[in-house]
């Protein structure tokens, strides 16, 4: 047997301590998500659980000579998180939405007076849950 290789009493314990680290991971990321907030929410016995979720990113920008204005825009589907939260004891009661600005930009107009802005923002989804009776 060579000097560097493992027994397979090592080989398990290795591919065990992989396992645990898994899935303390996953266990971690669960907890960060919408729905592992909601849990923990429910556990602690809130009745009331208040979420907001950005549905839709924006960004423009100024094009310097030409002063028009460029946009690209990102729409993300919240329905599966609504649903995982729904799935954890939830029952969503109000939902109501906002534009949150998050920058801008501004350039000065080419050949005349003032200015050109571009702004970045994104909508978010604002939900309220009531925890479901039994």
């Amino acid at each position: 047997m060579g000097f560097f290789k493992k027994t397979p009493e090592e080989r398990a314990l290795l591919e065990q301590k992989k396992r645990e680290e898994e899935k303390a991971r996953q266990e971690r990321a669960f907890a960060a998500s919408p729905a592992g907030r909601a849990r923990a929410a429910r556990i602690a016995g809130l009745r009331i659980f208040q979420i907001d979720i950005p549905l839709s990113t924006t960004k423009g920008e100024a094009v310097a000579l030409v002063g028009a204005f460029a946009h690209t825009s990102q729409t993300l589907n919240v329905a599966s998180v609504i649903q995982a939260i729904e799935e954890e004891g939830w029952r969503l009661e109000h939902a109501g939405y906002i534009y949150r600005i998050t920058g801008s930009v501004s350039r000065d107009k080419l050949l005349s007076s003032g200015q050109q802005e571009a702004v970045n923002g994104e909508i978010v989804g604002i939900y309220i849950f009531r925890a479901q009776t039994s």
